[in-house]
């Protein structure tokens, strides 16, 4: 058993101390082998000078695992087994036991809890779908670290967060409240038709279709000759002089959108509005604007890091907050401070 593979609960980080619950009573051998791939966890990501896994200690009802560098001890891993679950404890030297706890943050075990969110803040509908997403974990942060940074820009710069909606509905609860209000939001639109985007938003705007009593089609990522048409589930003549509203699920620069939006337009559809879930605030708004589409979002890079989005739910350490928000202040030098290329992107050339 690996470490990776514990669901886990309150995840809590204190000085020097990284503890968590597994709502599961682990075995004897099952918490010796999370002890042995916590030591080599720590070795390989934590502190490359670990070099030795202690004898187990037992007391009453907990073991306990020393983890050493020579004649050092550098940490230890507690198992306190309870009636019911198992908890778990990670003793390091505070900058160690920091990135054990963003190792530990990625499993942990999604229950979403829309009271406990409006309860835990005070903020206003996006800030509010930000911190829903916070917790579901479709915001995730990475210094490169522990683990790697994340590939935006058709996968040739990197970025120190990553926003994915796609699993929305894994989580009916908060699937729910994402769309209805989004078909709130959207109810101040007047058009005729849904467009969504191969592959990402087809699910998305089938269920805003749906909940609205609207038609929907969406667009092929790419023709895969160049007789196709660019549609599924739309007739030429069905789109003429209809309004169609373009729904994504996240927005960068919106390349991928303009070109959906010329081929509506040269299909005789009329297009002024496209909606997302989330609008990474990088160029989007502006470029389609330029195109005589209004932008309409759910929520934002701005209430995602929010301060009343609360670190509760966020689970964000202050390094990280910094580095985000250096990200998005120069993009260009904050590759340059870590040694990385930056590439100036462009648009993606037509298909013939």
């Amino acid at each position: 058993m690996r470490i990776e593979q514990v669901p886990l609960r309150d995840i809590e980080h204190r000085p020097g101390m990284v503890s968590a619950v597994t709502p599961y009573i682990l075995e004897y051998r099952e918490a010796e082998d999370l002890a042995r791939d916590a030591f080599e966890t720590c070795r390989a990501v934590v502190n490359p000078n670990a070099d030795r896994l202690g004898e187990r200690v037992r007391e009453a009802n907990a073991d306990s695992w020393d983890i050493h560098a020579g004649a050092e001890r550098l940490g230890r891993f507690h198992a306190v087994y309870d009636v019911e679950e198992t908890r778990l404890g990670f003793e390091f030297p505070e900058l160690e036991a920091t990135r054990f706890y963003r190792l530990l943050r990625r499993q942990l075990l999604v229950r979403p809890d829309l009271l406990a969110v409006r309860r835990m803040m005070a903020g206003n509908l996006a800030e509010t779908v930000a911190a829903v997403f916070w917790q579901i974990g479709a915001i995730r942060v990475s210094l490169g670290d522990i683990s790697p940074l994340f590939h935006v820009d058709m996968r040739r710069n990197r970025s120190p967060i990553y926003v994915d909606v796609k699993g929305l509905a894994n989580y009916p609860e908060v699937n729910d409240f994402v769309l209805g209000s989004a078909a709130l939001l959207l109810r101040n639109i007047e058009f005729d038709v849904i467009c969504g985007i191969e592959a990402g938003s087809i699910a998305l705007a089938a269920n805003l279709a749906q909940r609205l009593c609207k038609p929907m089609f969406f667009a092929r990522a790419r023709r895969r000759y160049p007789e196709a048409s660019p549609f599924e589930g739309v007739k030429s003549h069905e789109l003429f002089r209809k309004k169609v509203l373009l729904v994504d699920d996240t927005l960068v620069r919106g390349w991928t959108k303009a070109r959906v939006i010329g081929e509506i337009r040269d299909w005789g559809g009329e297009i002024e509005s496209c909606f997302v879930v989330f609008d990474r605030r990088q160029g989007g708004e502006r470029d389609l604007a330029a195109l005589g589409v209004k932008l309409w979002y759910l929520t934002d890079r701005r209430a995602a890091l929010s301060d009343k989005v609360p670190r509760e739910i966020s689970l964000l350490t202050d390094h990280e907050a910094r580095e985000v928000d250096e990200y998005f202040a120069d993009p260009a030098a904050w590759h340059a401070r870590r040694g990385l290329e930056y590439h100036e992107i462009q648009p993606p050339a037509k298909e013939e």
